[in-house]
């Protein structure tokens, strides 16, 4: 049977193959470095998420648990992560820490950051802009 989670291909998170089958704080750990989740510890949460609904019945229940233990541990981290007022954020190029230069611009409500003209745009949360610098 084809599922429509088969064709998802993210630009906001980049994890590793078989990260999912590792320990809770070795997933959370991952999830948040910056060249793994260049969107931040919201898009890093929701793939967890992602990840753990994709998998649907066939997901045993001590890896959904160990699942909802790295949300957790991804939700705490976030919790403490510095966040810059919003009066600092402005559209421009930035250089993002993991993945060099990018573009900031407003898309609707939010904000997107753009490697180069033919990428898609990537989401960036409240958090996500501690990785990125003006250029």
């Amino acid at each position: 049977m084809r599922r429509w989670s088969n064709r998802v291909a993210t630009a906001s998170t980049f994890p590793p193959p078989g990260l999912f089958t590792e320990s809770a704080e070795v997933i959370a750990a991952t999830m948040a470095r910056p060249e793994v989740s260049p969107g931040g510890l919201g898009a890093a949460i929701r793939m967890v998420t992602f990840f753990a609904n994709r998998a649907g019945r066939m997901l045993p229940a001590a890896r959904a648990a160990e699942l909802a233990r790295a949300k957790a541990l991804l939700r705490d981290r976030r919790a403490v992560a510095p966040r810059r007022p919003p009066a600092e954020r402005a559209p421009g190029r930035y250089h993002h820490v993991a993945l060099g230069p990018a573009l900031v611009e407003r898309s609707g409500r939010g904000w997107v950051m753009r490697r180069g003209a033919d990428e898609p745009p990537i989401p960036l949360g409240p958090d996500a802009w501690s990785y990125l610098r003006r250029a």
